[in-house]
């Protein structure tokens, strides 16, 4: 349940820390007569920056549901949105999304990362005795290294290459050069960034504690548990970049073995008090529902939407909100038709449910989707949960109560699944996937355990598992696994067509930055 715990951003930090976070994109914006010298003198001041940090990087996903765009409908698995924005990416594979500048600009990343840094730097200057305690101190150090991290592990993932500021920009004058210029800087190579990253993500697990379920911050925050999925998810994102670089590969089993092992997360057993609706047939499960509105047990870390913490906002039917693109008919009360989202029996995951016996029994097709088994009506629920509004006599006046889930302990067996699969250990592979699997009522997994067999069924697991919550896009990239994806080929992925396109804006404010092979002459 959420605890009574409000987060909220300092007007005086955003002023000051308001300038992008890369000197190619000049969105200046005037800073405020609050200072470094006059701001960085107590612990609550540190505290306002990290929450306004977590802010950044919220508005930043969120915007638009770029989240969605960047790492679920690219994906193809269950849901099509029926959205013609949408139907961009679905229908044929372009990603220059009309009305959608957001989700090709990289400046939100910026800003956060920008503002982690920030922290960093001047909260590591700030006297211990500042603070209640030195472990206080290094928390908020090791939360901003984390969204740091987390910042640049995005990026690398939606873009690849792209610039790395490694210096704080607190005044425009770092954005101009002895020579009067514009200071320019290039895309990196996407391997640096992962280091850059993985640096960050490793600083923030040597500053971070464990935490618990229960803890008033749980998940919505940074603990040592996120930083080492964080690291699990780089380190195997790079080993696949880089001929599956056993040495990173090994790294994300450690980091994920350490997760499994110390974050006090658990899992959820789907099959444990599951009540279905005779007549609706709608499954309920008290677990699902804890993840889903969040800081359950088996979250790690996720973005908090709560109306009693006033991080919400009204659910509708709009296409620029995440429910507006995942739910329908009868939250909204309208038959599906227009942009109302359904679970399309043409795509991937509802052939790969449908032709594999052994998901005939599988509760979430109940749990994780209303009406599955009729896709004019069908819809996502991991967005439906919601409270009503107490001032508004509308009857579906209701303010949205789902968390947007980053990382859970279910994705983290499933990865390291994958990783002991690109180590030759088939055994170990199959033990987490049949962990898994025992938690929706899917008999143990007793196929091939060839490469090109696993590879399958790791996706596929994790297409059932993790729909919705923005990871399908990014597992066809890092595994190479793009069955059920009509558009992309050969040629595109050669010119690396699965990553976003660079806003051109971004392009002619910088001469540095070259768009990416496949989207020249494209935007």
């Amino acid at each position: 349940m959420k605890k009574n715990i409000k987060i909220k951003v300092s007007v005086l930090v955003l002023g000051l820390f308001s300038m992008i976070g890369c000197s190619d994109i000049l969105d200046q914006e005037p800073l405020s007569i609050t200072t470094p010298d006059n701001f960085w003198v107590s612990q609550p001041n540190a505290e306002s920056a990290v929450a306004g940090c977590y802010g950044l990087l919220k508005n930043t996903l969120t915007d638009n549901s770029a989240f969605l765009y960047w790492g679920e409908f690219t994906g193809m698995t269950f849901m099509n949105s029926n959205n013609w924005i949408s139907n961009y990416i679905e229908g044929s594979g372009n990603y220059v999304l009309a009305y959608r500048d957001n989700t090709r600009n990289w400046k939100g990343f910026y800003r956060a990362a920008n503002w982690a840094l920030a922290i960093e730097k001047h909260v590591s200057k700030m006297p211990d005795s500042k603070f209640k305690s030195v472990a206080e101190k290094n928390r908020i150090i090791g939360e901003a290294a984390f969204i740091r991290s987390l910042s640049y592990f995005y990026m690398a993932r939606i873009w690849g290459d792209v610039p790395i500021i490694d210096e704080v920009i607190e005044s425009s004058d770092q954005l101009i050069g002895g020579d009067g210029y514009i200071v320019t800087k290039a895309r990196e190579e996407e391997k640096k960034v992962l280091d850059y990253s993985l640096a960050a993500a490793n600083k923030a697990i040597s500053l971070l504690q464990y935490s618990s379920p229960g803890n008033p911050k749980w998940a919505i925050t940074a603990n040592r548990g996120s930083a080492e999925a964080l690291k699990a998810h780089i380190a195997l994102w790079y080993a696949s970049r880089d001929n599956n670089n056993p040495q990173m590969i090994a790294q994300a089993v450690a980091a994920a073995t350490s997760v499994i092992n110390n974050s006090n997360a658990s899992l959820i057993d789907y099959t444990t008090n599951l009540v279905v609706d005779p007549i609706t047939g709608t499954a309920t499960n008290k677990d699902f529902d804890e993840m889903c509105i969040g800081q359950s047990k088996t979250s790690l870390f996720e973005i908090n939407i709560s109306s009693e913490m006033n991080e919400s906002f009204r659910v509708s039917s709009d296409d620029n909100t995440h429910t507006g693109l995942t739910l329908n008919y009868p939250v909204f009360k309208e038959a599906n038709y227009d942009k109302s989202p359904y679970i399309d029996p043409e795509f991937y995951g509802s052939k790969m449910m449908d032709s594999d016996s052994d998901r005939d029994n599988d509760v979430r097709k109940d749990l994780f989707f209303s009406d599955y088994n009729r896709s004019d009506e069908s819809y996502l629920t991991k967005y439906s949960h919601r409270s009503k509004d107490p001032s508004a006599t509308d009857t579906y006046a209701n303010f949205s109560e789902s968390n947007i889930l980053i990382f859970r302990l279910a994705d983290i067996y499933l990865l390291r699944a994958e990783a002991n699969m690109k180590l030759n250990n088939p055994s170990a592979a199959v033990a987490d996937i049949n962990i898994i699997r025992s938690k929706a009522n899917v008999p143990n997994y007793t196929g091939a355990t060839d490469r090109a067999s696993l590879t399958k069924t790791i996706f596929d697991e994790r297409a059932i598992e993790l729909v919705g919550e923005a990871q399908s896009g990014f597992d066809r990239i890092r595994m190479n696994y793009y069955t059920g994806v009509n558009w992309t080929n050969p040629a595109r992925t050669a010119k690396e067509g699965y990553f976003w396109p660079v806003d051109p804006s971004i392009i002619s404010i910088n001469s540095a930055i070259i768009q990416t092979d496949y989207w020249k002459g494209r935007l």
